[in-house]
């Protein structure tokens, strides 16, 4: 617990700091504009927008005397901190065994190695194309992905290891996934599909109580959710329309090399594991595998919305993005937790490894462009 808490304060540290200096000399960005619409908001009724969570926790800052950039950073870092320590407990879940020095760099690591931009680095394009992980620029981003994790990891041990989820953990998924859907809904829109077709195959295998707690406590409180959502921008006449676009917004002749570039250490991983050289046996392999499959299954769903969806009104925003980064950055999580959990030859792991090493000194890079005024020049 005592390493739990230091973890949560170290990765915490790093990301506050981050985020402190984003604001100090990033004039204009997706957080100024999140900032400003939370000092606007003076009642209930000054919510007129479907994902309203985050304005709500800066209010709560600054009603306790914070100022709200400092609240900002705060609360982002802490996003982060929340993220370290769920990944740190899901290691210990699935049986690995780290000293704290390993643990504590492996999770800082996981969260952030980022996309392999460095092909178009000397074009300053160190984003656009690339379906990227770890994104600083958006706020209501970090919670997405604090909530997809958790979210996640309930789904894997509750639904996913062959377990029969009691009312008490199907409520409880239920509400974090309402709640993160009024902090953003990307996770959900490629969640809840897939739990659609899981539970279609336990209808199959007749896993009657677990189709029954899980489509009554989780997937019709975030389907309900998600309706209500989609009726007030899509249904509101104000040019919200969905439509179906393919690679509009993401050229086709980029993504077929910046996707792998972008899924290049989970390829290295499903390759080897395809070959037998990472193995998945041992204790809790059947859910470690169920895992790994439903996790690319995630990914190819949140991949099709990102790449053929889009809004009327605001098409080039390319808001369908969210979906496809949020599923590869539980592409990496799972392909870490599958490399350490597995048995491996030793070639495929130093292969792995070194395929990861790549991806966390190319999100450092892209950490690192955050602290320069002129960050937008390298997009």
């Amino acid at each position: 617990m005592r390493r739990h808490a230091g973890l949560f304060a170290f990765v915490s540290a790093i990301f506050v700091v981050a985020f402190g200096v984003f604001l100090r000399v990033q004039r204009a960005s997706d957080l100024t504009l999140h900032l400003a619409v939370a000092e606007n908001l003076h009642s209930i009724s000054d919510i007129t927008y479907p994902h309203f969570l985050l304005q709500l926790l800066i209010k709560a800052w600054v009603a306790v005397g914070v100022p709200p950039k400092a609240g900002l950073a705060l609360l982002l870092g802490a996003c982060y901190g929340g993220m370290a320590v769920l990944f740190a407990l899901e290691v210990e879940r699935r049986g690995v065994t780290l000293t704290t020095p390993r643990l504590w760099g492996v999770t800082t690591a996981v969260l952030i190695a980022s996309h392999m931009f460095l092909l178009t680095a000397l074009r300053h394009n160190f984003y656009y194309g690339y379906f990227v992980p770890v994104v600083y620029h958006n706020p209501t981003q970090q919670l997405c992905k604090l909530f997809a994790l958790w979210i996640w990891f309930r789904y894997c041990r509750d639904v996913l290891w062959g377990r029969t989820p009691t009312w008490g953990q199907s409520l409880g998924t239920g509400a974090l996934c309402a709640i993160s859907a009024i902090a953003k809904p990307s996770f959900l829109i490629a969640f809840v599909p897939l739990a659609g077709l899981v539970g279609l195959w336990d209808v199959v295998r007749r896993r009657w109580a677990t189709v029954f707690r899980f489509g009554l406590g989780v997937a019709m409180p975030a389907a309900i959710v998600l309706l209500a959502q989609a009726f007030t921008f899509y249904g509101s006449g104000a040019g919200g329309e969905l439509l179906f676009v393919p690679f509009v917004v993401f050229n086709a002749t980029e993504t077929a090399y910046k996707l792998p570039l972008s899924l290049f250490f989970p390829l290295v991983v499903l390759g080897a594991t395809a070959i037998g050289a990472i193995g998945q046996e041992g204790p809790g392999a059947p859910g470690r595998r169920a895992a790994w499959r439903a996790v690319w299954a995630l990914t190819a769903i949140a991949l099709f919305e990102t790449l053929c969806l889009g809004e009327r009104s605001r098409l080039m925003e390319g808001n369908f993005a969210w979906t496809g980064q949020t599923a590869v950055f539980l592409l990496y999580v799972e392909s870490v937790l599958a490399l350490l959990a597995a048995r491996a030859a030793r070639p495929a792991r130093v292969v792995a490894w070194t395929a990861f090493a790549v991806h966390v000194l190319a999100g450092a890079i892209w950490l690192g462009a955050v602290f320069f005024p002129e960050r937008v020049d390298y997009l």
